[in-house]
């Protein structure tokens, strides 16, 4: 029933393509991909209708070094800050490193092996979602470390963390396969291991950037998936309350006899190992996809297709929970729509007064203000609050609140975002590459 369905609506897909697009706008997202299926259209009429002409060439102009495009970074300018994105690239993934400006330009300063090896995109993994997660690279909470997933040799590769210097401080087995989402709170890391059943696995961390398994950490999630894992079908994110005594996991479920998208607490101990069983939320309908947490240790999740329980397009939503003690969920916010297409990452101010979730699909990113209560509310009616370029995946935001980055996986290139404090609009300060093109690049990092 379910092939049926797929097989339909891509043929009107395909019908609706040589109707809508131009010469020239066949990109290169048409290669494979569930995506390809639910979200063509949507993604066409928005290039049509909403994009700048210039991205009709944008893989193009990529290789060209954006020369004609983007505000140049001037030595004079000064080094505020860096931007580290990962290549995840199948021959060797890397983490490359932009000096940000104090006005919030981008400048390719550095690159640096991991050690290990990315997924890389292609098949069976889809290129503008490889990983299927988010916190595949994370500063540590001080700012001083950077974790990065090596998903096609399963490692993690730690990082002594120095503006745009690093240094590689250890290379260690992330305990089981396909690692994807890492979460860091003081001396301890846990890795989600997104490849078949999934696991979570916890270590310890010290001063010298070394990482030692934690014995009897490892949970196994039982999300019953392949290796490498499908992007609807697997783990999605592992992170830590922000109090430090609570591990969230969530596990996407989409087309099972029964969909099981799931999130799970965990309780920490003083050992700093989870429970022996999660308490697991349960739905039905509500595909949750990546997390962050307000400053109340309130969860705010993105959900690519809001609560209808199918792929769509303009379906896009996000929801958030309180935590209760016992591990529970009571929502604040059951699904506030954005009316984009794949909403699936999220970054969260400083102050926690913004929540941003880039549209995959889309090509865009929607903006919320979070009210005292935890209830959001779209900063704008029609959900768009900036226009990326291709396939946006992962995103941050600096530290002092100011500019928000995401990785675009389908044209290889980062977008750069002024934050304009008294309203949360973002103000677009172009674009830079460097990445791989539609070859899977995923994570981002700032500071």
């Amino acid at each position: 029933m379910v092939r049926g369905r797929v097989n339909e609506m891509r043929r009107q897909q395909e019908a609706d393509r040589h109707a809508r697009m131009r010469p020239g706008q066949n990109l290169v997202r048409l290669r494979l991909g569930i995506w390809r299926f639910f979200l063509l259209t949507n993604l066409v009429v928005h290039i049509i209708k909403e994009s700048p002409m210039f991205r009709k060439l944008l893989p193009l102009v990529s290789l060209l070094g954006f020369a004609a495009m983007t505000p140049a970074f001037a030595a004079g300018d000064g080094v505020a800050g860096a931007v580290y994105a990962m290549s995840n690239a199948s021959a060797g993934n890397q983490v490359l490193v932009y000096d940000r400006s104090a006005d919030g330009f981008l400048s390719l300063a550095n690159t640096y092996p991991t050690g290990g090896l990315g997924s890389g995109g292609q098949p069976p993994l889809d290129p503008a979602d490889a990983l299927g997660s988010q916190g595949s690279l994370v500063l540590s909470g001080d700012g001083r470390w950077l974790f990065a997933a090596n998903a096609g040799s399963n490692e993690i590769s730690v990082f002594r963390a120095n503006r745009s210097q690093l240094v590689l401080t250890d290379k260690v087995s992330s305990g089981g396969l396909f690692p994807s989402s890492v979460a860091q709170h003081k001396n301890l890391v846990y890795v989600l291991n997104a490849g078949g059943d999934g696991n979570i696995t916890g270590f310890t961390f010290d001063r010298n950037g070394r990482m030692r398994p934690l014995p009897g950490s490892t949970r196994v999630l039982g999300a019953g998936g392949t290796n490498p894992p499908f992007f609807l079908f697997s783990p999605a994110q592992v992170g830590f309350t922000p109090r430090g005594d609570k591990l969230v996991v969530v596990i996407k479920g989409m087309f099972t006899p029964q969909p099981t998208h799931r999130i799970l607490v965990y309780d920490i101990d003083d050992n700093g190992l989870p429970s022996a069983n999660p308490v697991t939320t349960l739905s039905p309908t509500t595909l949750s996809f990546g997390f962050v947490f307000d400053g109340r240790d309130r969860l705010i999740v993105a959900e690519p297709f809001g609560s209808s329980g199918a792929p769509g397009p303009g379906r896009g939503a996000m929801s958030s929970y309180e935590i209760n003690g016992d591990g529970t969920l009571t929502s604040t916010t059951v699904s506030e729509p954005n009316f984009q297409t794949a909403t699936c990452w999220a970054a969260i101010t400083g102050n926690g007064h913004f929540v941003y979730a880039t549209n995959n699909g889309s090509g865009t990113i929607s903006g919320y203000r979070i009210a005292q209560d935890g209830t959001l509310q779209p900063l704008d009616a029609h959900g768009i609050t900036a226009s990326t370029d291709l396939a946006p995946v992962d995103l941050a935001i600096t530290r002092n609140g100011r500019f928000l980055y995401n990785v675009n996986a389908g044209s290889g290139t980062i977008s750069m975002f002024r934050i304009n404090g008294p309203d949360g609009s973002l103000t677009s300060l172009g674009s830079v590459p460097g990445l791989p093109i539609d070859d899977g690049a995923a994570g981002i990092a700032a500071q």
